[in-house]
């Protein structure tokens, strides 16, 4: 097991577990100096020790029965944005992250100085970047410790050629200059806002968006939705999609599948639907007469050589 502390950094407002060197003792919502990909920063610790195995260090992980979107028929999207494939969910290394020491008081001090001077450093670079007439959108700037490198996160729809725009940033900041291009995602956490729920956006609160989401799951859950309601005020598939993803993906592993054959009786019966919130399973006839049931309720019989399962209804269990 690895000692860390999970350390909020403000160039990308992520939460990541951060190695604790021995003999250290760390306490919450205290400064810290840091490690970064970056280099040397200040960030926030969000804990105190806590023990992850080794595989913890990977922030990707991969959900329950994940096949390619191609297979969604039953979905309609008329977005094609929200398919395409994006760097956004690389697996974030973390084994360099490693907390240095406890932050003085008076580079606390400097770092609330450098962010009081971020907007101004913002309207600056976005200045030049009109004046050069970049296709790009830029998300924020930060300073690193000391001003030793200043870091400008930028979002555009394809690669940008900003070498004329780094030879005049370095001229007005006079230190390192980092352009650093993200994801819609990446670029939503960052900036905040509300989901249609009324709650702050998922990716504010938790590193949600990391962990890639399938289309898939919106099938598993039950959803039949246009683009418009899967998606998030970042334009991709909504991070809670993938919430109880794995929950519905085990439950419905007790459900029969749709297509499937239930006898009541004399009757003969289809399944078109379930609903794992409710426990019921919708089936209808060769009339069109419907009636739920209770997954408890059905017993498997038989299954043919196409895959098609048969159910008898239980007696007294049914659900009408």
């Amino acid at each position: 097991m690895i000692k860390v502390a999970y350390i909020k950094t403000f160039f990308d407002n992520m939460v990541l577990p951060y190695i604790i060197p021995d003999g250290m003792t760390i306490e919450t919502n205290k400064w810290y100096i840091i490690n970064t990909k970056f280099g040397e920063d200040i960030g926030l610790s969000c804990t105190n020790q806590r023990e992850i195995a080794p595989e913890g260090l990977r922030t990707s992980k991969k959900h329950h029965d994940i096949t390619s979107d191609t297979e969604i028929d039953d979905i309609e999207i008329d977005d094609e944005f929200i398919l395409q494939k994006t760097e956004e969910h690389i697996p974030i290394e973390l084994e360099n992250n490693r907390i240095i020491r406890e932050a003085k008081e008076e580079e606390i001090r400097e770092r609330e100085k450098f962010a009081s001077e971020e907007p101004k450093a913002f309207q600056d670079a976005v200045r030049e970047i009109t004046e050069l007439k970049l296709e790009m959108k830029l998300i924020n700037v930060h300073f690193l410790l000391n001003k030793k490198k200043v870091i400008f996160n930028f979002t555009a729809d394809s690669r940008i050629d900003f070498r004329q725009l780094v030879k005049r940033l370095a001229s007005i900041f006079r230190t390192r200059i980092e352009m650093r291009q993200i994801g819609v995602r990446d670029a939503a956490k960052i900036l905040g806002g509300y989901g249609v729920c009324g709650e702050i956006c998922c990716c504010i609160r938790s590193n949600c968006h990391v962990n890639s989401i399938f289309l898939k799951m919106a099938k598993d859950q039950g959803f039949v939705v246009n683009s418009s309601k899967l998606t998030g005020l970042c334009g991709r598939l909504m991070c809670c999609l993938a919430y109880e993803n794995d929950f519905y993906v085990e439950e419905r592993k007790k459900y029969p599948e749709i297509g499937s054959v239930v006898i009541d009786g004399q009757k003969q019966f289809r399944v078109f639907s379930i609903n794992v919130l409710k426990d019921e399973v919708y089936v209808i006839d060769e009339h069109h007469h419907q009636k739920s049931i209770s997954h408890t309720a059905l017993r498997l019989t038989e299954k043919d050589r196409q895959g098609v399962c048969t159910y008898k209804i239980i007696e007294n269990r049914q659900i009408q």
